[in-house]
């Protein structure tokens, strides 16, 4: 959820930012940065040797470059690409193949099942995303930038899968957000020839790229963090919580602009799409206890 709260400001410091620096080279310092300030984390944290820490293991290098293209170049690089060619509304609209292409992707490389509730809260989040930003959408108005935004939902959905497949493979969050981010980053720069240089720090520019960095930097890491104890398709179906309606929000807030009833429903379908993940939730929390009441583990004098 806080992953949801942080992410959902991408558009506006993104939007605030405008073309004072070009799409790909504002990626590129965001994901570095970021992947910087993780890895000085590691290094002033007690106990932990840097370079230990951070170590990964040979086999795993083609995954991690694979979650690094995929996920960071291509998923981050291209969401915020397509905003210079269509509507930030467009942009978030087919971005949003992302939790359904997780729920595959899990499915088939994670061995996650998902069950009949997973799949209407499923289906309620990309309805409810469809309410909030449907009506401004217009799929006809540049078919390269919308298909920049439907590529970014899948590099996104490898992104995610992929934190969670490492996390299992032993690895800490940190290294399955630090890798990803400085990977993915360096690659980027194969890609500032693809488009016109432009970088000027007038304004607020640079708070809003320090925004950025922050919100990449601390939202991963929590996002990280969280997959540790849930699953990848109800992580984003949490984070989808969040995160539209938090933009929803600051649009209100910081851009003035005003909340018609079609996205207080979508709102609606949100909400309900998480409470139907909370009762799915409890009754595994409750199938798992059960489980391990029969196997008598107990803790303390008592079953857990």
């Amino acid at each position: 959820m806080l992953t949801g709260l942080l992410i959902s400001t991408i558009g506006i410091w993104t939007k605030l930012i405008g073309s004072n620096v070009s799409p790909f080279l504002l990626t590129m310092f965001r994901t570095l940065t970021a992947a910087v300030l993780i890895f000085v984390m590691v290094a002033l944290s007690r106990n932990m040797k840097t370079i230990e820490t951070l170590m990964i293991r040979r086999r795993e290098v083609l995954p991690f470059l694979a979650a690094g293209f995929f996920g960071v170049s291509i998923g981050m690089g291209f969401y915020i690409k397509s905003f210079s060619y269509v509507p930030v509304a467009n942009s978030v609209m087919l971005v949003f193949i992302y939790p359904a292409v997780t729920a595959v992707l899990s499915w088939f490389i994670l061995k996650e099942k998902i069950s009949r509730l997973e799949v209407v809260a499923l289906a309620l989040v990309v309805l409810g995303v469809w309410s909030i930003y449907g009506s401004e959408i217009n799929v006809a108005s540049d078919a390269f930038g919308n298909m920049l935004a439907i590529t970014a939902g899948f590099g996104y959905s490898v992104f995610i899968v992929s934190m969670r497949y490492f996390e299992k493979k032993g690895y800490k969050y940190w290294n399955v957000t630090f890798w990803p981010l400085m990977i993915g980053g360096v690659i980027l720069t194969l890609f500032l020839p693809f488009e016109p240089f432009s970088f000027s720090p007038s304004g607020y520019t640079p708070i809003c790229i320090l925004g950025l960095v922050l919100v990449t930097f601390f939202g991963y890491l929590f996002y990280a963090k969280g997959l540790k104890t849930i699953r990848a398709h109800d992580a984003v179906i949490i984070s989808a919580l969040t995160e539209p309606l938090a933009a929803m929000a600051l649009a209100f807030v910081v851009l003035g602009e005003s909340i018609p009833d079609y996205v207080l429903a979508g709102a609606a379908m949100i909400i309900a799409a998480n409470v139907l993940v909370g009762i799915e939730f409890r009754k595994k929390s409750k199938e798992k206890h059960r489980s391990k009441a029969k196997d008598g583990e107990t803790g303390f004098g008592w079953v857990w």
